[in-house]
C-alpha cells in the first residue's frame, strides 16, 4: 500500500482516481498493458466514493469499484491508502472476458491452489478454466506497477494446477509462461490463447507488422529473460541478446516489402524449428549490416533456451521504438565492470538534448561523436535536425540526412554494437558508426572496419589534407592525412578513466608534451586529456563542440596548461556545471560540459596580430627567477607563497607529480629520508654527467679531432668499424643524456629552489611562461563573454534513480508524447514550462550574435 496525501475530495472522477493511484511517486507511471483495449480504462472501470460511518474512520472518504466477477465492492483509494493491484486485476478480468472471449463461468478470482493436500497460503489472483470447466488453462498473477516479483510464485501455481499457461503482469508489462505438459522445461508464449484457442494455435498464427506493440519496457523484458533462462545458459548474454535484436530488426525491416507485411521472427512449437528460423534471420542481418559480428558467428543459445527468449520479444516493435526505453535497456546490458574500467557511462538524455540545443546543428552539417557509446548524441541530433513522426519520414531522413551527416566512433566492441543497434531502431541504418580508436588513427590500418572508415572519410571529403585522386595513403602517412578532419559539430562524453602510455602516440599530441618532458623514459597521459586535443583536430575551422569532462580539468592548478592550450585554438563559448548525481549510480565525479568553437584562420591571424603587438612588453622571466633566488637565503628553501603566481603555477605544472614512487613523495617519509634521496640523486646525476662527458670525448676522437685517428688514413674495413663504433657511442650518449635529464628533474623536484634553478635553464618552460603572459594580455584585449551556468536539479537521486516531475497534486507530469518528465533544469521539453539552461543560452547566444544562432 502507498501512503498518499491526506486531502481527498468527494467528487473525483474515475480518471482522476486512476491518475492518483498509478502516477504518484510510489507507483511507476502508466498502465501500458491496457492501452490497446477497445475502451479507455476510465470507461471500463466505475470508481465511486463512499463515506465511512463507523469506527475511527467515521466520515472518511473512500473510493471503491465493483468486482466484475464477484460483484462485491472493493476499496481502491482513500486518504491514506491505495490499492493499484486490485485495479490491475479488474482490468485483466475485463480483458480476459471482452478481448480473449472467456465467459465469467470459466473464470475464478482468489482461487485456492492446493499443493498435494496443502492449500497455498496465498490464493491465485485469477484462474481460467478450459472448456470442461474443471481443468486449469491459465493462471494470472497480478502485481502493482512498482513490483517485479511473483514469477516463481506463478510457476509453483502452474505446476500445482497442471495449467499450461501462466500470466504475470504489473499493469505495465507482462510475462506469459508456457508449460508444454508433460515436459518440465518452462517456455514462453507471445500471446494469451483465446477461449477457442490452445497454446499451439497461438504458435501457429501468422504475425504482421501491424500486430506488434509499440509500448513496452525492454529493460524489464531482458531482466525477465535473465531470470527465466539467460543467467544459467552458459553464454555471453550481451552478445546473444544482440544477435536476437539484430535478427528481429532485420525481419521488421524486410517485412515492409513482404506481402501483408508478414513477419518471420516467430517461435514454433518445435524449438529446433524456432532456432533455425531465428538463426537464418540473424545471418541475413549479418549480410545486411556487415562488420557488427564475426562472419562465422552463430546463435550460441540452445534451441530450448532460444525458444524461451523469443516469446517476450516476438510481439514488440523495435524499429521506431521509444528511444528512452531502449536507452535504459542497453545501458542495463552493458557490463558494469567494463563501464567502470574505462570510465564509460551512458549520458542522460536531458544532458544530450541540452548540448544539441545549445550547438544548434543544421541539416547540411557533418556531426561526429568520437566516443559514441550508445549513439545518444547522434540519435537525438537526428530527431532535433529532422523530426519524423512516421516510418515514411524516417526512411526519408535516413537517406537524405543520417546516412551522410551522422558519424560515430568507439573503440569498445560492445559500445559499437549498442550504437549500431540503437541507430537501426531509430530508423537510420548503421550508416557511419565504426568500431575504431579515434585517438590513434594508426589502428585504422589494421582492420576492415578501419579501412571502411578511412574510405568513408575520403569519399565524404572530410580530410583536411586531401590526397591526390589516385594516391594510396600508407600507414606511415597516418598523421599527415588523418590527424585533421573537417566535421562541423562534435558532441561527446569521452571515457574519463585510463592512461595512454604509447610514446609514439603521445608525441603527436601537444597536450602530451609535458608528460614526455617530465618522464621521457615511460611517459603517460590521461585519455580524456588527449580527447580534448583530438576533438579540436576533428573539427574544421569554425566548427563547434560540446564535451563532458571532469571538473578537475578546469579547476586543478597543475592542469592550467590544458586550459591555455584550448583557449589558443578555440573560443570558449559556455561552461555548464552538472550536478554530482548526474552520472550516478556509476560515478559521483563532478563534471561540466565545455562548449567551444574552433578559431578560423582569420580569427587566428587577428590573435597573432595582437600577440605580436604586445609580446615586446613581456617580462624577462629568466631575470625574475635569478633575482628571486639571489635575494633569498641560500641555506633556506623557498616557498610557493614567495613566488609570483605565474611562476608558482608553472612549477606545479612542471613538477607537480608524475606518478613516480620516490620516497620523498611519500607522506610517511621524514626529512632525513628526503635528504638521503636528494644526496643519492645528486650523486647519480654527477656520475651520469661524467659518463656523458667521457662519451663526448670519445666521439670527438672518432670524428678526427686528434691526428692519430684521422679517417682518411684508415682502410675501408677500419672506416666501417669506426662508423659502427660512432653509432654505438651516439646511442649510448643519447640514453645517458635522457637519464641525466630525468635525474635532474627528480633532483629539482625535491626543493623549490632546485625547481627554480632548473626552470631558469629550461628555455622551453621560460617560453611557455612568456606565452602565458601574452595569452592573458591578449584575452584582456579581445575580452569576449562566456556563458556560465550550473545545474541544481540533477534528474536523479543520490542512488542514481530518476526523479520524475510532479504537479501540485503529486501526479507525474508528461511531455507531449506521454513520457514522464524528469526533474532537471538543463533543457525544456514543454513550451508551458519556464526556460531551462539551454533556452537561457539560446537567448544569450542570439544577443551575442553567435554565427550558429543568427536568425536566418
Amino acid at each position: 500500500m502507498t501512503t498518499l496525501s491526506p486531502t481527498l475530495p468527494m467528487n473525483l472522477t474515475t480518471a482522476q482516481v486512476i491518475d492518483r493511484v498509478f502516477r504518484g511517486p510510489g507507483v511507476k507511471h502508466g498502465l501500458a498493458e491496457f492501452a490497446d483495449l477497445p475502451k479507455k480504462v476510465e470507461d471500463i472501470l466505475s470508481i465511486y466514493p463512499k463515506v465511512s460511518d463507523s469506527g475511527r474512520s467515521r466520515g472518511e472518504v473512500r473510493y471503491y469499484l465493483k468486482c466484475f466477477k464477484r460483484g462485491i465492492d472493493i476499496q481502491v483509494y482513500s486518504e491514506t491508502k491505495s490499492n493499484p493491484e486490485e485495479i490491475v486485476r479488474q482490468l485483466w478480468l475485463y480483458k480476459l472476458n471482452c478481448v480473449y472471449g472467456y465467459s465469467w463461468q470459466y473464470i475464478e478470482v482468489e482461487y485456492s491452489v492446493k499443493f498435494g493436500t496443502v492449500t497455498a497460503a496465498k490464493a491465485a489472483d485469477i484462474l481460467v478454466f478450459q472448456k470442461d470447466g474443471r481443468t486449469a488453462k491459465i493462471v494470472v498473477e497480478v502485481k502493482r506497477p512498482d513490483r517485479k516479483d511473483g514469477i516463481n510464485q506463478l510457476k509453483s501455481y502452474l505446476n500445482a494446477e497442471g495449467s499450461p499457461v501462466g500470466v504475470w503482469s504489473n499493469g505495465i508489462e507482462r510475462v506469459i509462461l508456457y508449460r508444454p505438459y508433460p515436459r518440465e522445461f518452462e517456455d514462453t508464449l507471445t500471446e494469451i490463447p483465446s477461449f477457442s484457442q490452445d497454446p499451439k494455435d497461438v504458435l501457429a498464427a501468422k504475425l504482421t507488422l501491424g500486430d506488434l506493440k509499440r509500448e513496452f519496457d525492454f529493460k524489464r523484458i531482458i531482466q525477465n529473460l535473465e531470470e527465466l533462462v539467460l543467467a544459467n545458459a552458459g553464454v555471453d548474454e550481451f552478445n546473444e541478446i544482440f544477435k536476437i535484436i539484430f535478427a528481429k530488426i532485420y525481419d521488421e525491416k524486410a517485412a515492409r516489402e513482404r506481402r501483408n507485411q508478414e513477419l518471420m521472427f516467430r517461435k514454433s512449437e518445435d524449438p529446433q524449428i524456432t532456432y533455425e528460423t531465428i538463426d537464418k534471420l540473424f545471418r541475413k542481418a549479418m549480410d545486411e549490416w556487415p562488420g557488427v559480428f564475426d562472419e562465422n558467428e552463430r546463435i550460441k543459445l540452445t534451441s530450448h533456451h532460444l525458444q524461451v527468449c523469443i516469446g517476450p520479444i516476438e510481439r514488440i516493435r523495435l524499429l521506431g521504438a521509444n528511444m528512452r526505453i531502449m536507452d535504459d535497456a542497453f545501458e542495463y546490458l552493458m557490463p558494469s565492470v567494463a563501464k567502470k574500467k574505462n570510465g564509460q557511462f551512458f549520458t542522460p538524455r536531458y544532458v544530450i538534448d541540452m548540448c544539441i540545443k545549445m550547438l544548434n546543428p543544421k541539416r547540411r552539417e557533418h556531426i561526429v561523436d568520437p566516443a559514441c557509446g550508445s549513439a545518444g548524441f547522434l540519435i537525438h541530433t537526428l530527431d532535433y535536425v529532422w523530426p519524423a513522426e512516421d516510418d515514411a519520414r524516417k526512411e526519408e531522413r535516413k537517406h537524405k540526412y543520417a546516412s551522410k551527416y551522422l558519424w560515430g566512433m568507439d573503440f569498445d566492441e560492445r559500445s559499437a554494437k549498442v550504437s549500431r543497434a540503437l541507430m537501426l531502431i531509430a530508423g537510420d541504418g548503421r550508416s557511419h558508426v565504426f568500431k575504431v580508436n579515434s585517438l590513434d588513427p594508426r589502428e585504422w590500418f589494421s582492420s576492415q572496419e578501419g579501412e571502411a572508415f578511412r574510405n568513408a572519410l575520403r569519399e565524404s571529403n572530410l580530410l583536411q589534407h586531401r590526397p591526390n585522386a589516385n594516391q594510396v595513403i600508407r600507414e606511415s602517412e597516418t598523421w599527415q592525412f588523418y590527424q585533421g578532419l573537417k566535421f562541423d559539430v562534435l558532441l561527446t562524453n569521452p571515457p574519463f578513466a585510463g592512461e595512454m602510455r604509447d610514446r609514439e602516440l603521445l608525441k603527436h599530441y601537444s597536450l602530451a608534451e609535458s608528460a614526455i618532458t617530465r618522464n621521457d623514459k615511460s611517459p603517460k597521459e590521461e585519455r580524456d586529456v588527449l580527447f580534448i586535443e583530438r576533438c579540436l583536430d576533428l573539427l574544421k575551422p569554425g566548427g563547434r563542440l560540446a564535451i563532458v569532462l571532469p571538473q578537475g580539468k578546469f579547476s586543478n592548478s597543475s592542469l592550467a596548461y590544458i586550459r591555455e592550450w584550448m583557449l589558443r585554438r578555440s573560443r570558449l563559448i559556455a561552461v555548464v556545471g552538472l550536478h554530482p548525481n548526474t552520472f550516478k549510480p556509476h560515478t559521483g565525479t563532478k563534471t561540466s560540459v565545455l562548449f567551444m568553437q574552433k578559431y578560423t584562420e582569420a580569427e587566428l591571424a587577428e590573435m597573432k596580430a595582437v600577440q605580436d603587438d604586445i609580446q615586446g612588453a613581456a617580462p624577462d622571466y629568466g631575470s625574475w627567477i635569478r633575482d628571486i633566488v639571489e635575494v633569498s637565503d641560500p641555506e633556506t628553501d623557498l616557498s610557493e607563497e614567495q613566488l609570483p603566481e605565474e611562476i608558482a603555477e608553472i612549477l606545479r605544472e612542471q613538477f607537480g607529480g608524475d606518478g613516480t614512487d620516490e620516497a620523498d613523495d611519500s607522506e610517511t617519509s621524514d626529512a632525513s629520508d628526503s635528504k638521503v634521496d636528494r644526496d643519492a640523486l645528486a650523486e647519480s646525476l654527477v656520475e651520469k654527467r661524467a659518463t656523458a662527458a667521457n662519451l663526448e670525448q670519445k666521439l670527438l676522437e672518432l670524428s678526427g679531432e686528434k691526428p692519430s685517428r684521422k679517417r682518411n688514413t684508415a682502410s675501408a674495413a677500419d672506416k666501417s668499424a669506426l662508423k659502427d663504433e660512432e653509432r654505438h657511442l651516439k646511442a649510448a650518449l643519447r640514453a645517458i643524456e635522457r637519464e641525466a635529464l630525468y635525474l635532474a628533474r627528480q633532483l629539482a623536484r625535491t626543493t623549490v629552489r632546485g625547481q627554480l634553478s632548473f626552470l631558469r635553464e629550461d628555455s622551453r618552460a621560460l617560453a611557455e611562461l612568456k606565452q602565458k603572459w601574452i595569452d592573458n594580455e591578449t584575452a584582456k584585449r579581445l575580452n569576449y563573454p562566456i556563458f556560465m551556468a550550473s545545474s541544481e536539479l540533477s534528474g536523479k537521486d543520490s542512488s542514481g534513480e530518476y526523479v520524475f516531475r510532479q504537479d501540485l497534486s503529486g501526479v507525474i507530469v508528461e511531455d507531449q508524447f506521454g513520457n514522464p518528465l524528469i526533474e532537471q533544469d538543463l533543457v525544456r521539453y514543454r513550451l508551458e514550462d519556464p526556460p531551462a539552461i539551454a533556452e537561457s543560452f539560446v537567448s544569450w547566444a542570439r544577443a551575442q550574435n553567435l554565427n550558429f544562432w543568427r536568425d536566418e
